[in-house]
């Protein structure tokens, strides 16, 4: 069965309940996080986890923060919803010193897969602590992040804490990351132009330098 159709299962089975459970959901950046947001919000009462401290530089994640939480609020009193963003600032120094070797590898290597599952997990982990009932996270959105790969990262997660359920998904599927690029022009948002971290950011000075 394709991610997409679990999570449709998934969804269904909520859908059910005469209650919306919490969910914890893992956020990169206000774009990625447009159309995610749109379709959870209708099966669950949604926090927003912005835990990204391979984001570099320090005026780069501000900016990112504020745009993503700009679009939260406009999300709100939109739709009389009081979802809450949670930021964690306190892995900026141990990530530097866990991913070093990203320097010699290529955006999308196996590097970058140790990325998302770092965040992932750092997110997972509050999530666990807070009795969220679902954690998931809305990096498959994008066409450069691999949805599967992170759906496994999620349930190995699981695993570690497994009073807190991972949601299968792949919201690029479904038109779901035009939508989300709709939104995000829509609201004006800033889109930027490479991953995150500092190597991307040389990666992306050297193609613009080309």
């Amino acid at each position: 069965m394709k991610d997409i159709e679990i999570y449709h299962q998934e969804i269904d089975e909520i859908d059910k309940l005469n209650k919306k459970p919490s969910l914890f959901l893992h956020a990169c950046c206000g774009p990625c996080l447009a159309y995610p947001l749109v379709e959870l919000s209708k099966h669950f009462t949604i926090t927003i986890g912005f835990f990204n401290p391979n984001i570099y530089p320090l005026s780069e994640f501000d900016k990112r923060y504020e745009t993503l939480f700009n679009y939260v609020a406009s999300f709100n009193k939109k739709n009389n919803l009081d979802i809450k963003v949670i930021s964690n600032n306190d892995e900026f120094e141990n990530y530097q010193q866990l991913f070093k070797s990203r320097a010699d590898d290529v955006e999308g290597g196996s590097t970058c897969l140790k990325c998302h599952a770092y965040r992932m997990d750092i997110a997972y982990k509050y999530a666990y602590e807070h009795k969220y009932e679902y954690f998931t996270t809305v990096m498959s959105v994008s066409s450069k992040k691999p949805s599967h790969d992170l759906n496994v990262i999620g349930l190995n997660l699981e695993r570690k804490y497994p009073t807190t359920k991972f949601l299968i998904a792949d919201f690029k599927k479904e038109n779901g990351q035009l939508i989300g690029i709709k939104i995000s022009k829509e609201e004006k948002m800033y889109r930027q132009n490479y991953c995150g971290c500092k190597y991307s950011l040389i990666e992306r000075d050297k193609r613009n330098n080309q």
